[in-house]
């Protein structure tokens, strides 16, 4: 029969499983190949695994000389020899529910494992250590903390339809999708006749291929015009057409192309020395049904971070600074201008 596990050892067996499922397990040595037999079953045959033809009380892992001495240590008396499927699958749906096949695989070794180190462990019993004692208390404080999210995170896990609209009402802006096109308007080289145009300059040659693709000029002569102008020579010049594009796509500098209409231009954008013109065919609203399980999970994200900043605001830690000494200052860091937007190219697509 399978004994209860101590909390701790639990944790170890999950660190250990989430350690091996993103990692590959490094290569060991086998044994030296077999010859080829008629009898031997080629890896590409191998039968599949079909737990479902396996009963519940039938083993999964069986530890063959779990329950025999170790020199002088005698294992306890209800040594772990075999652990039934039922006993597996409750363990690894508490875990990790669906968990992959080969993932369980992987968990089923390494928790055999642990049983016969945990077998050890009775025999020596370290249950009893004082140091023991406080390392299982503190992690089974880490187990429940944990288990406090997993409880409102299953809470929250099926909004009500009423709040699935409302969320969708509220952030209307979002769910548009709107078909760009845009012009990419590099800045002119320097030539070896002629100085390097100014900032003005630049600007001035943008607002007039803003105001002729707005007057109906064909975007992709313009674009052309902008990139021979540019000087950029040997460089193909790029499609104009974005297609479907949602907020939240460009940088938040230019955001405010989704909030023109169909037909309009934008106003001339320019980053780092490159000036953008946009164009926005069509508008499209997003259907409440296209969006409804992102929105699902938006709001259980949502209310799972309320709930859990709720819970951390209830009570703060303070410290004893004689003997932890003054908390360090805050480090002064600058944001980063543009920080968070979609790097713009610098120069032109090759």
């Amino acid at each position: 029969m399978l004994r209860k596990l101590p909390l701790g050892m639990v944790i170890t067996c999950v660190l250990v499983v989430a350690a091996r499922a993103q990692q590959p397990s490094p290569a060991q040595p086998g044994p030296p190949p077999s010859p080829p037999s008629s009898t031997t079953t080629p890896p590409s045959e191998k039968p599949a695994a079909n737990p479902a033809a396996v009963g519940m009380d039938q083993p999964v892992i069986t530890l063959k000389g779990g329950c025999q001495p170790i020199a002088s240590l005698q294992p306890v008396k209800d040594c772990v020899t075999t652990v039934t499927r039922e006993q597996f699958e409750k363990t690894t749906n508490a875990l990790q529910p669906n968990m992959p096949a080969d993932a369980k695989r992987n968990f089923a070794m390494n928790y055999g494992r642990l049983l016969v180190f945990y077998g050890v462990a009775q025999a020596l019993h370290l249950e009893n250590d004082p140091t023991m004692q406080l390392i299982i208390q503190f992690v089974s404080k880490q187990v429940l903390a944990e288990g406090v999210k997993r409880h409102y995170l299953a809470e929250y896990a099926h909004p009500s339809e009423q709040q699935i609209e409302a969320y969708y009402k509220q952030n209307s802006a979002k769910y548009k999708e709107a078909t760009l096109q845009r012009i990419i308007v590099p800045r002119k080289q320097a030539d070896e006749n002629k100085p390097k145009p100014g900032d003005a300059d630049e600007a001035t040659a943008a607002e007039k291929l803003r105001q002729r693709w707005a007057a109906g000029e064909d975007p992709s002569k313009l674009q052309q015009e902008a990139y021979a102008r540019a000087g950029v020579n040997g460089a193909v010049s790029p499609d104009v057409s974005m297609g479907p594009s949602r907020p939240g796509s460009l940088p938040v500098s230019q955001e405010s192309v989704f909030q023109l209409k169909a037909g309009e231009v934008s106003p001339v954008f320019t980053e780092q020395g490159v000036s953008f013109i946009y164009k926005v065919v069509s508008v499209r609203e997003i259907p409440l049904s296209e969006e409804k399980e992102a929105i699902i999970k938006a709001l259980q994200e949502q209310q799972l971070q309320d709930k859990l900043q709720e819970i951390s605001r209830s009570a703060t830690p303070e410290l004893n600074e004689q003997y932890f000494g003054p908390a360090p200052a805050a480090p002064n860091v600058m944001p980063r201008p543009g920080a968070g937007a979609p790097a713009q190219p610098t120069n032109p697509p090759q």
